[in-house]
C-alpha cells in the first residue's frame, strides 16, 4: 500500500499532535500522522499535566504564555482538559530548603508562611510541618491525556490524517531531500517529515545521518484513587521531606487528580539512566518499577506534611521518558543534510508547557510564514556543533548544569 502526504509527522504524543494541528490552521492540507501505537501512550500518558516557565530564556517564555493561552482557548471552546488556574506553590519541609526558597524568589512569585501555604492547599499540607512557600500564581494545570485526545479530535476535524498501531520502519531519502517514510503498513510518499516520536526520535535522526543532541531519561507517575483532594489544590513542590539526606531527599510534586492525587519526582536511582545509549522499549510501561519505589519512600517520610501521600491502595504507575538537552532547550528545526526533515524533541520534561509554542514556531519555518528564524535558531539541531557524539556525554554534561 501506498499513501501520500504533503506532510508526515511521526509520533501521536502531544507534540506530533500539536504539530500536525498548526500546520492544518496555516493551511497545509494533506497532513498525515503516522503513530506505533495509539494516540498519547508514550510520555504524553504520563505527563503531569502543570503549566509553568521552566527555563531562563524569553524564546521559552514566549513559548510558556502561548502554551497557557492556547489550552485557555481550548477550554473556553467547551473541550474538556481540565484546565484550572490553580497557581504552583514551592513547599519548603526543612529550614535548607527554607534558605533556597528564599534565595530563589522572583518574578510574580512571593513568599508566603505557613499557615497561608495550609489554607491554600485546604489542609493538605500541614502548615506546622511546614517553614514556608513560594506562591506563583500564573501556575496553571491541564489533564494531558485529556489534551492529546482533544489535539487528535481537532487534527481529524480540520482534515488531517491519523493512522495509529502503524510503526515506521524508516525514511526514504533520495538526492539529498526525504521522499518517503516506510511503515509496517506501507509507504507514505511525502514532501516533508516531522520526527516527533519523542525518545524514539534518537534512531530516526540517526538514520539520517545526524546525531540527535538529546537523552532520555526515565520518570514516574503515580496515580491514586479518591483522596477527597479540593478542584483548587495548586500544584505543589514539596523538598526537604527528608531532611537528613543528600539534598532533603527527592523533591516531589503532586497536583489534584480527579478527585485523588497524581504525583512524581526525579528520582536518581535505576532506572533514571536505563534509555542512556540503549534502545527504547515499544511500551514504556514495561520499564522496572524501583523508581516508583523510591518516590514511595521519599512520599512516606513526607507523610507527615502531607497525610494524603501516606495511603498506598488503589495506585496506579506510569513511567515516561522525556528527553533532555544539555541546554535544558528543545531541538526544533531542520534536520542536517536532509532537507524536508524536521524534529521537534528535547522537551526537557516540559513538553505539556512548551509544545503548542514548539509547533507554532516550526509550523512557521516549514511553512514559510512570518519569521520566526531568531526563536528557532536558538532551538536548532546543529547548535551544539560536533561537541557531543553519544548520549552518556549529554548525560554528563546535565550533571554540570546550572538549575538555578
Amino acid at each position: 500500500m501506498v499513501d501520500r502526504a504533503e506532510v508526515v509527522v511521526i509520533g501521536a504524543g502531544v507534540l506530533g499532535c500539536a504539530v500536525a494541528l498548526h500546520l492544518l490552521q496555516a493551511g497545509v492540507r494533506d497532513v498525515r500522522v503516522v503513530e506505533r501505537d495509539d494516540v498519547g501512550q508514550g510520555t504524553t500518558a504520563a505527563g503531569g499535566g502543570f503549566l509553568g516557565h521552566w527555563a531562563p530564556y524569553e524564546n521559552e517564555l514566549e513559548a510558556s504564555r502561548y502554551g497557557r493561552d492556547f489550552y485557555a482557548g481550548l477550554h473556553r471552546d467547551g473541550h474538556d482538559i481540565d484546565f484550572k488556574a490553580n497557581a504552583m506553590l514551592y513547599v519548603a519541609a526543612s529550614a535548607a530548603a527554607w534558605e533556597t526558597l528564599n534565595a530563589d524568589e522572583q518574578g510574580a512569585a512571593t513568599i508566603v508562611g505557613p499557615a497561608e501555604v495550609e489554607a491554600r492547599t485546604a489542609g493538605v499540607v500541614r502548615a506546622e510541618r511546614v517553614f514556608g512557600g513560594l506562591l506563583d500564581e500564573s501556575g496553571a494545570q491541564v489533564h494531558a491525556p485529556k489534551v492529546v485526545a482533544v489535539l487528535a479530535e481537532r487534527v481529524r476535524a480540520a482534515g488531517g490524517v491519523i493512522d495509529t498501531r502503524r510503526p515506521v520502519t524508516g525514511l526514504t531519502v533520495r538526492s539529498g531531500r526525504v521522499r518517503a517514510v516506510e511503515t509496517a503498513r506501507g509507504r507514505v510518499d511525502c514532501e516533508a517529515v516531522v520526527l516527533a516520536a519523542g525518545a524514539w526520535n534518537s534512531e530516526l535522526v540517526a538514520s539520517l545521518g545526524f546525531f540527535l543532541p538529546v537523552v532520555a531519561q526515565v520518570t514516574s507517575r503515580i496515580i491514586t484513587g479518591s483522596r477527597g483532594v479540593p478542584d483548587t489544590l495548586p500544584t505543589l513542590f514539596l523538598s526537604g521531606l527528608a531532611p537528613d539526606e543528600p539534598g532533603g531527599g527527592t523533591m516531589l510534586w503532586v497536583r489534584g487528580h480527579d478527585d485523588g492525587l497524581l504525583w512524581g519526582g526525579t528520582y536518581d536511582v535505576f532506572p533514571r539512566n536505563v534509555l542512556v545509549d540503549a534502545p527504547v522499549p515499544d511500551r514504556l510501561d514495561d520499564l522496572p518499577i524501583d523508581g516508583v519505589l523510591e518516590i514511595l519512600r521519599i512520599a512516606e517520610r513526607g507523610a507527615a506534611v502531607s497525610p494524603a501521600l501516606a495511603a498506598r491502595t488503589r495506585l496506579h504507575v506510569k513511567h515516561g521518558a522525556p528527553c533532555y538537552t544539555p541546554d535544558m532547550r528543545a531541538v526544533v528545526g531542520e534536520v542536517p543534510g536532509v532537507a524536508g526533515a524536521y524534529v521537534l524533541s528535547g522537551d526537557n520534561e516540559a513538553g505539556i508547557t512548551y509544545g503548542p509554542g514548539y509547533a507554532r514556531a516550526l509550523t512557521k519555518r516549514i511553512t514559510g510564514g512570518p519569521s520566526e528564524s531568531a526563536q528557532v535558531d536558538a532551538w536548532r539541531p546543529d547548535r551544539f556543533g560536533g561537541r557531543f557524539t553519544n548520549q552518556r556525554q549529554i548525560h554528563e554534561a546535565l550533571a554540570e548544569y546550572d538549575w538555578t
